[in-house]
């Protein structure tokens, strides 16, 4: 039996993946365990609660792919770190990191008892970035294209992915980087959180792009083919700047102090700059993904592409390839970012033993439970109706009708999805159609700012007729799309203000329960959408059927479906 572990680690959004003889079982990140948002470090729980799902032992493990290679463009590396980090404290968290890596086989001996025997594989980390979605794919030939902040000295990688084999072609190197560029950006107007960059997305269509033009000029520069980054501008490239890869991520300033007097300091604060700053950024990133993604089309390798990368979690950017004429084929996978580096560099590894391309699309990959074992969370609780049911068409009778009265769902379901949205497992739900719905939820549930918007999650068959022409499926948001004009007063609740929505199709065989709910719900209103947001409160999604009761209990959720059982506040 060939087992394979596939880990993140010693990095924002650590997580870990088991493959068990070809077949991807079970994936899931540190944060959904330890409760701490983007949590960066050794996911010892991770791989515990893996093998658990597994059903299998920890002596049962044969491989252990690592999605990064210390190895990995040694020659820049080495260069960029002679020039510029001998002086200083980087070179000692850069050290530091390094030990790490190469004793990952101890510390897995020593916390779970592995094999000595046990085979180590280091896979580059936009390798592990492409792998995450070719070998989800199906696609057996395309163009690869990775973009995040940095991994193994790279922020972009172009390559090829042909039967069953990945090569890159092209990189971008460290300090230049579209990723780092909009993560600096976000921290720069005042949203300070590792991750916080979806929060831009939500809050440019209110503005106006009126500093786009400065930001190209004098801080994100067309350069070529691809771009540079004035780097009078930031930090991340100083001997100095220390990035802390252990707990909950807390990045210094990535930007440093030239960049209040650019934009005048005393605007930072004002809610109109934001908005204005905001949508600037974005179209400025956009001009630039445009260059590249207008490059690769220029080599045109092949006319299917696979993307992956933190950046391509930048859903109002995707709009534009997901409508370009030229690619038949675009995938994008359900985690494309760091998390999903763990499943990458697994099916990198697996894929070395025994070439297949077949592996299961579905983000389903976390904890589930049975109503078996659901029943002594539900006895902890004295405040609450219970209602089991052995027939789940009856629940989706019940809550359909629940929604369509204004109620707010929480929905607790099979496995957790893996990646960052939630896909119908682990989902707060609502009646797409009302105008206030989206206010009522982020005030009294999400405690969230209120320019965020909220996913549409529509029936496959019906996105068509929907959303604007395009060929993408969207299974995972991975890509906002435009409400067509004669539907968008029936979809006020998921509709931003610019016209978009961030689309899940929800096709009835990756997920038969949240497929037949909507479809419920559409028998009786003839709207095919539910809203779909991440069951959560300024925290990681719940996990654990007693984190979803304690969600419902201390938040205005109305109800909670569990598996078969229907809760309700007394």
């Amino acid at each position: 039996m060939k087992v394979i572990l596939g880990l993140n680690c010693f990095h924002a959004d650590s997580s870990a993946c088991l493959i068990v003889n070809d077949k991807l079982v079970a994936a899931i990140e540190e944060e959904r365990i330890n409760r701490t948002k983007h949590w960066a470090g050794f996911p010892i729980e991770s791989i515990k609660e893996c093998l658990s799902i597994a059903k299998i032992d920890c002596n049962q493990i044969t491989d252990v792919a690592i999605n990064t290679d210390p190895k990995s463009n040694i020659v820049p590396k080495a260069i960029f770190f002679i020039k510029n980090f001998l002086k200083g404290r980087k070179k000692i968290e850069i050290i530091k990191r390094y030990r790490k890596k190469i004793s990952i086989k101890k510390k897995l001996i020593d916390l779970i008892k592995l094999k000595k025997n046990i085979k180590i594989h280091y896979i580059n980390h936009h390798l592990a970035h492409l792998a995450s979605s070719y070998y989800l794919s199906g696609i057996n030939k395309a163009t690869g294209l990775s973009i995040d902040g940095s991994g193994d000295f790279s922020s972009l990688a172009i390559g090829q992915c042909h039967n069953e084999k990945i090569k890159i072609q092209e990189q971008i190197f460290f300090p230049n980087s579209l990723g780092v560029f909009y993560e600096a950006m976000t921290q720069f107007i005042g949203f300070k959180n590792f991750g916080d960059e979806y929060k831009i997305m939500g809050l440019a269509p209110y503005g106006k792009p009126i500093y786009l033009d400065i930001i190209l000029k004098e801080i994100l520069i067309k350069d070529g083919d691809f771009f540079k980054l004035n780097l009078n501008f930031f930090n991340h490239h100083k001997s100095n700047y220390i990035y802390k890869a252990e707990g909950s991520p807390n990045q210094k300033n990535i930007f440093s102090t030239k960049m209040l007097h650019l934009f005048n300091q005393k605007n930072i604060d004002n809610m109109e700059f934001k908005k204005n700053f905001a949508s600037s950024v974005q179209k400025a990133y956009e001009y630039i993904f445009k260059q590249i993604v207008e490059y690769v089309i220029k080599k045109n390798y092949s006319k299917n592409l696979i993307y992956s990368g933190g950046c391509a979690l930048n859903s109002s950017a995707n709009r534009y390839l997901i409508n370009n004429t030229f690619f038949d084929k675009i995938f994008i996978s359900h985690s494309p970012g760091d998390n999903g580096g763990a499943i990458g560099a697994a099916l990198y590894v697996s894929n070395t033993y025994r070439k297949n391309t077949s592996f299961d699309k579905s983000p389903y990959l976390g904890t589930s439970y049975s109503n078996e074992e659901i029943e002594p969370f539900l006895k902890n609780y004295k405040y609450k109706i219970l209602y089991k049911f052995h027939k789940f068409e009856e629940i989706t009778e019940i809550i359909s009708n629940l929604l369509i009265e204004q109620k707010v769902i929480g929905w607790f379901q099979g496995g957790m999805e893996f990646g960052p949205r939630a896909l119908g497992n682990r989902s707060i739900l609502a009646d797409p159609r009302s105008s206030n719905i989206k206010d009522i939820i982020n005030s009294k549930i999400k405690k969230r700012e209120d320019f965020r918007p909220f996913a549409p999650s529509i029936l496959s068959e019906f996105k068509k007729e929907w959303y604007e022409e395009n060929n993408f499926e969207n299974i995972y948001m991975s890509s906002v799309e435009i409400i067509k004009e004669d539907k968008k007063h029936l979809a006020h609740g998921v509709t931003h203000v610019d016209g978009t929505g961030r689309v899940q199709s929800v096709k009835e065989n990756l997920n038969p329960k949240f497929y037949n709910l909507i479809k419920s719900f559409y028998k009786k209103t003839n709207v095919p959408i539910l809203l779909n947001t991440s069951f959560n409160e300024n925290e990681p999604i719940v996990r654990t059927p007693n984190e979803a009761i304690e969600c419902l209990l201390r938040t205005d959720i109305d109800a909670l479906v569990i598996e078969n059982y229907i809760i309700t506040k007394k």
